[in-house]
């Protein structure tokens, strides 16, 4: 059950009181006694009143975590499997579910594939990526519903800054030292309480690649 339901819920059996206290005839209502009438109505009022207020609730987040990148070909052709690390800021609040947007910062080092090692005859290949962005989730908490975990859908644009380190006497053309690329990511993963997990495939042309994370949100502010 999502924290909408339980607000729709609670709002239900608090207008269904209201109203039913509403249209007891006149005698009636005075047989009842006045101090206790008048909590009713105070009480009924004051969560009606919190209601109202919860539908402004906002928070920031902040989400560290890590992952795995299997680079695709072409780039897996100069780059094995490797494990990164990733941490992002998050907005999330009533008035814009079920958007929740973030900005993004990653790191991921690539170690070179030995056979593209020998095949160039290189002692040392190494490609680094810090990519930093924006990221937008869509919760589908309301197609998908669980009572354990919320799914989402995640999609991102980052700015890459890509290094490459290989011997000094050798020189490729398609894989400079240094360069910078635009990359689209999209991806599907479900929230377990504090926990997210995920996998996106990221747009880069030539350093194309397909990632599975996993982080914890931890609220910095509410408000």
């Amino acid at each position: 059950m999502t924290y909408k339901t339980i607000i729709f819920i609670t709002a239900f059996l608090i207008i269904g009181e209201s109203s039913s206290f509403s249209q007891f005839p006149e005698n009636k209502l005075k047989l009842l006694d006045k101090p206790i009438a008048e909590k009713k109505l105070t009480f009924a009022d004051s969560l009606s009143k919190g209601l109202k207020r919860s539908k402004s609730i906002s928070a920031v987040f902040l989400s560290v975590g890590g992952g795995i990148s299997v680079p695709l070909s072409p780039f897996k052709t100069s780059s094995d499997v490797t494990f990164g690390i990733l941490g992002r800021i998050e907005f999330s609040s009533y008035g814009i579910f079920p958007f929740v947007v973030g900005g993004e910062i990653t790191y991921f080092s690539y170690a070179g594939a030995d056979e593209f090692k020998t095949i160039n005859l290189l002692t040392n290949f190494k490609t680094t990526m810090l990519s930093y962005g924006l990221n937008i989730e869509y919760s589908l908490a309301k197609i998908l519903r669980s009572s354990f975990t919320m799914p989402f859908l995640a999609v991102d644009v980052k700015y890459n800054n890509i290094k490459r380190e290989y011997d000094e006497s050798r020189n490729f053309t398609d894989l400079p030292k240094e360069e910078s690329k635009i990359s689209v990511g999209a991806g599907f993963g479900f929230t377990l309480f504090i926990f997210d997990f995920y996998t996106k495939y990221n747009y880069m042309k030539n350093n194309s690649h397909i990632g599975v994370y996993t982080k914890t949100k931890i609220p910095v502010i509410r408000f």
